[in-house]
């Protein structure tokens, strides 16, 4: 078994991801907090031993008695073997360990994409901007987003008797989906460098909205009531959580609010067509 004995634990302070990710660890493991340092607050003989190139895209690992410095997911491989034998075995197997290190990478080339600072501040270090994880962030933000909305449908099925469940899953995605759709291709052609960066942003923002959205879904799953007016507050609820998201991250990347103000009204147009379609027009 690897050991953190004289180990010390430098993360990205000015990082959301990074920070809770720390109490992840300082929960979970025996680890004491005067191991888990955040970079700019290490002396100038430690900081001398992380390279700031190589820190900005992953965490580091330093020996403090003079050992190499083990940065990104083999610093974290390394931590979690030291403390779990089990994550040790696993991580001995290529394709196991190939699995981790994209899910780390990912996480980390993108960790202001998730979590977006309150202001601009000077940071210790932003990472890369690497498009083959960005894009990969976006796809699995897309797929994640899908489910829940397929869910979130499913969950509705129950107030429309004569709905089928491809029917309300096909329904829930036209519904909630088509001005997601038509703000993407507004920012593929007036966005142009920024596109990937605000469609990674708009990938947070769809998670985190529908994430919301679970609590009715667990709820009605568990009990069966149906109560129109709780996924109607849950809905409710979440478009004032991404629209605050929204705004937040436009003026993080220096656009205007106008961008705003499109994505909200083409989310509420294209929800109350579709809405007006299938259950007004067609009597549904």
């Amino acid at each position: 078994m690897k050991s953190l004995d004289k180990k010390l634990i430098i993360y990205d302070s000015n990082c959301k991801v990074c920070s809770s990710l720390r109490e992840v660890v300082l929960r979970l493991t025996p680890i004491p907090g005067e191991q888990v340092i955040a970079y700019r607050s290490l002396s100038p003989a430690l900081s001398c031993r992380v390279d700031p190139g190589r820190f900005r895209n992953g965490m580091a690992l330093v020996d403090t008695a003079g050992g190499k410095t083990i940065y990104g997911e083999e610093g974290v491989a390394y931590i979690f073997s030291s403390q779990y034998k089990l994550v040790d075995f696993l991580l001995n197997f290529k394709a196991v360990f190939v699995l981790f290190s994209f899910m780390y990478k990912t996480l980390a080339y993108n960790r202001y994409i998730i979590a977006a600072p309150k202001s601009r501040f000077l940071c210790d270090c932003f990472p890369d901007r690497v498009v083959q994880y960005r894009i990969w962030y976006i796809v699995i933000s897309v797929i994640v987003s899908i489910m829940l909305t397929a869910m979130f449908g499913i969950s509705l099925r129950a107030f429309f008797s004569n709905l089928t469940a491809p029917q309300a899953v096909l329904q829930m995605l036209l519904i909630a989906g088509t001005g997601w759709v038509g703000q993407l291709l507004l920012a593929a052609i007036f966005l142009r460098d920024k596109v990937l960066d605000y469609t990674g942003h708009l990938g947070s923002i769809m998670v985190a909205g529908l994430l919301i959205l679970v609590p009715w879904m667990l709820f009605y799953a568990v009990t069966g009531v149906l109560n129109p007016y709780l996924p109607a507050v849950s809905v409710f609820i979440s478009s004032a959580c991404m629209l605050y998201l929204h705004f937040h991250r436009v003026r993080h990347l220096g656009l205007s609010q106008v961008w705003t103000m499109s994505w909200f009204l083409l989310l509420q147009s294209g929800a109350v067509g579709w809405i007006v379609f299938f259950h007004i027009n067609q009597g549904l």
